[in-house]
């Protein structure tokens, strides 16, 4: 396994379980019978060989505590991995909710390979759910999207399997993980320096760096319970705020998402004077390369010091630019280098336990993730949302990521249920945020002033 990879097994604590979840809701389709939900779990745990990373378990061999590696599994029951569940009556948002929050703070099995599955039954007008968690070890989120979306089909009569079945191969010539050879090291050397010295000058729009935010409830200790929140926007919306502020989806995402947390955080008289920072993960996935995680961060402000919505975009955007522009000045093997090396002192902070016992990296991280842009299809079940749920660890009670899919975004809020026990405000809020950064973005229709007319006196002449 790649240092990153097992990373994430390292810092794994009951109360941190380190996996990353997907739900899947599908409509199940018109004159289907009663045992559709029930052929799709029998599908789930038909019978052939895995595909990685579903048939890989950790080695438990004398070096496996100091350099985890993974081996193809001798055995794998299929009936543990996928299990059949329903709903209670009503079988609405609030129960599904309930359900995928339990199950999302239990910690996967080691003895076993690291993932699971859920099928569930039960959910209101003809839909059903899939809830997989697998082990951060083993994917990223760009690629746990891949691996749930590209079993499914592209028509309602398409050919389809489960993930763990499905039998796309990888390209021969692929390479696993970042490969960084002495020489390139070397030829980094400088870049990497100026890369540095750019956190440090603080002219024109300041680079945001990490350690710099203020110290929120976002950033206190955890518990192994979770609370799971979803919430769905239209993409088109975004998209046409995006443009008429001159901005992009992702400032706007994020834009969404400063003004559900300014809400919640005022509502409970804990908002900051200085303004919440976001780590935001950014692919460092390279084509062809297959290793298990090839993510860095990128550092945001997300202007929770202003109040007015257009404002507070645009703040975003200057500061995602400063951002981005600042990576640019670097060549590509030196950005891969310099943004795993300010991941380094955040990981450093999650492997010792001191997330909350100092200034905490930043108070959030927010994910977006690109996802199929057409309906797909399960057996003929239309794919209505896909929903990321992600991680919190000690010092981080929540995470935000959000998956773009057929038009809409698909935003997952998972957090702590103890640290935040109003989790749902947060996904509302960032609902009606969008409402009124709508309204605020549209053009200001020119004020026209009304012709004067004379204005007559009361008074008499005299003469």
């Amino acid at each position: 396994m790649s240092v990153l990879d097992a990373t994430f097994l390292r810092i794994e604590t009951p109360e941190s379980p380190m996996h990353v979840a997907s739900l899947e809701i599908f409509r199940i389709p018109d004159g289907a019978g009663e045992g559709f939900v029930r052929e799709i779990v029998e599908a789930f745990r038909g019978p052939g060989p895995l595909t990685k990373p579903f048939d890989l378990v950790l080695d438990d061999g004398p070096l496996s505590g100091l350099a985890p590696s993974l081996v193809p599994a001798t055995e794998i029951d299929l009936e543990y991995h996928v299990r059949h569940s329903a709903l209670p009556a009503p079988g609405g948002e609030r129960e599904l909710g309930e359900l995928v929050s339990h199950l999302h703070g239990v910690t996967l099995d080691r003895s076993r390979p690291l993932w699971t599955c859920h099928v569930i039954e039960g959910l209101a007008d003809n839909r059903f759910a899939v809830y997989v968690k697998v082990h951060h070890a083993l994917t990223d989120g760009v690629g746990g999207m891949r691996l749930m979306t590209q079993a499914l089909a592209t028509t309602p009569d398409g050919s389809w399997s489960a993930p763990w079945h499905h039998s796309a191969q990888r390209p021969a010539a692929a390479r696993r993980g970042p490969a960084f050879p002495t020489a390139s090291i070397v030829r980094s050397a400088l870049p990497l320096a100026r890369g540095f010295a750019g956190l440090v000058r603080r002219t024109g729009e300041p680079v945001t760096r990490p350690f710099e935010a203020p110290a929120t409830p976002l950033n206190g200790p955890i518990t192994a319970a979770r609370r799971v929140a979803t919430q769905q926007l239209d993409l088109k919306r975004i998209g046409a705020v995006a443009e008429q502020t001159g901005t992009s989806i992702n400032d706007v995402f994020l834009a969404v998402c400063s003004s559900g947390l300014r809400r919640h955080l005022s509502d409970i008289d804990q908002l900051p004077v200085q303004s919440l920072t976001a780590g935001v993960p950014v692919s460092l996935r390279e084509p062809g390369e297959t290793g298990a995680n090839a993510v860095g961060y990128l550092w945001s402000g997300l202007a929770t010091d202003v109040a007015d919505p257009r404002a507070r975009l645009d703040a975003i955007h200057r500061s995602m630019k400063a951002s981005k522009d600042h990576l640019k000045t670097m060549p590509p093997e030196a950005r891969k280098l310099f943004t795993l090396a300010t991941m380094a002192p955040v990981i450093g902070v999650l492997l010792t336990g001191l997330g909350t016992r100092r200034r905490p990296p930043m108070n959030v991280t927010i994910s977006n993730v690109p996802g199929p842009t057409k309906p797909v299809y399960l057996n003929g079940a239309r794919l209505e949302a896909f929903y990321p749920v992600s991680i919190a660890v000690q010092g981080q009670t929540l995470n935000i990521t959000c998956v773009t899919y057929d038009g809409k975004l698909n935003i997952g809020f998972t957090g702590c249920r103890d640290s935040l026990p109003h989790l749902q405000r947060i996904a509302v809020y960032a609902g009606e945020a969008l409402d009124e950064l709508a309204a605020a973005s549209l053009p200001r229709k020119p004020r026209t002033r009304k012709p004067r007319t004379p204005r007559t006196s009361s008074r008499k002449l005299v003469s």
